[in-house]
Formats: structure tokens, sequence, C-alpha cells
């Protein structure tokens, strides 16, 4: 059933609501105040594996990259510095929040490489991490 409220009625309660507010703030008029910004903290991320395995020359790779902590999905996962060994590639796993390096490397040496990440934000940015890895191939 509907709550039927009278115009007058009405009138009266915004009224009466303004006069109990002029009475418990002295008449004071609310004055304009400087503008402040309002940044939530979230956790950081966190990234797992902490190091990467070492790779062999002409055999499988494989490294599984997960992210965790994250208070959003991860919108992307790439190398923004650097660069991964030859023959290998990294592949972010929408929605899995997750990536993985795999291949077959085809030169020996060390690379390192940072891997950036980013998180969907909502109101705010996402969270965003900068990981250093380096792969030695042997």
């Amino acid at each position: 059933m509907r709550n039927k409220t009278s115009p007058s009625f009405s009138l009266l309660l915004i009224s009466v609501s303004a006069l109990a507010c002029s009475l418990f703030t002295g008449g004071a008029r609310a004055t304009q105040t400087e503008a402040s910004e309002f940044e939530p903290v979230a956790a950081p991320l966190i990234i797992e594996p902490e190091s990467l395995p070492n790779a062999q020359i002409g055999e499988k790779y494989e490294a599984l990259i997960r992210i965790a902590q994250n208070v959003t999905p991860v919108g992307d996962m790439y190398i923004s510095n650097g660069s991964l060994p030859a023959g290998l590639e990294l592949t972010f796993m929408q929605g899995e929040d997750s990536a993985v390096i795999g291949g077959t490397a085809t030169e020996a040496g060390m690379y390192s490489f940072t891997l950036s990440v980013w998180c969907f934000g909502t109101q705010v940015s996402g969270q965003t991490l900068d990981k250093e890895y380096t792969i030695i191939v042997e």
C-alpha cells in the first residue's frame, strides 16, 4: 500500500526540517571549502613467481606468471622494457589474471626485461605493477 501524503503536509515537513537545521547550526550558512581529492589505497599487487626458471636452447620453455591481491581484474600484462629471449613470447590470459611465457629459446644469453601489469579501475585508477625479470638461456 502506498503512503499518500498531502502536498501541504509535505511542505510542512520540509519547513520543520529547515527550521531544525537552522537551530542546530546557529543559523550559520554553509560556505564553500577547498576541493579535496580522495585516493583510496589498495594493497599492492603480488606477482608470482619471484624469479623465472632458466631456459635451454632448443627445449620447450613455459613459465606461468600470476597476479594476486588485485581489487579488479587485470587489464593487461606486457613487456615494457627489454626483451624476451628469441623464440619465447608472452601470452596474456584475459580473465585469468595471469600470463605465460612460452616457446623454444634459440640463442644463449641473459635476457632482462620489465613486465608491466595494470588492473581495470572502477571510479579510481586501477592498480599497477612493474616487475624486473631475467631469463638465462644456456
